[in-house]
């Protein structure tokens, strides 16, 4: 999932229009008004790891923490099945949610240790 540079505009915006949530809701349906409230909810979380740098995204969803990287990947089970297996999407909620807040500057920022990391990424990668 990659969004235009014309999407990316109507998100950077201060307040969405009805016209620019109805486009949305067009393109990617029911996905795009969870990722939304997932945004507004404040469920996304960048973690940012010392020494090295490194960034991992995490969205909070409705069972679990998943693992994002960013237009390529989720570890939710709707991004294996609906995305890789049966190709009938694109991208899930937790990647889009992933793009809004980040267009919007809406997530969380967590500093932590690479040895952490290395803990975290385990119980992240699961896609149950």
């Amino acid at each position: 999932m990659v969004l235009t540079a014309h999407e990316i505009g109507l998100l950077a915006q201060e307040e969405l229009t009805q016209a620019d949530i109805q486009y949305f809701k067009g393109k990617y349906g029911i996905r795009f008004m969870r990722a939304l409230r997932t945004v507004e909810e404040r469920r996304v979380v960048k973690y940012v790891f010392k020494p090295s740098g490194l960034t991992s995204w995490i969205v909070r969803g409705v069972k679990r923490e998943y693992l994002v990287i960013p237009e390529n990947y989720c570890s939710c089970r709707s991004f294996y099945q609906s995305v890789v297996i049966a190709r009938e999407i694109d991208t899930c909620y937790h990647l889009l949610a992933q793009k809004i807040a980040e267009v919007r500057g809406s997530y969380e920022t967590i500093d932590s240790t690479d040895s952490q990391r290395r803990k975290m990424h385990v119980v992240w990668r699961r896609t149950d």
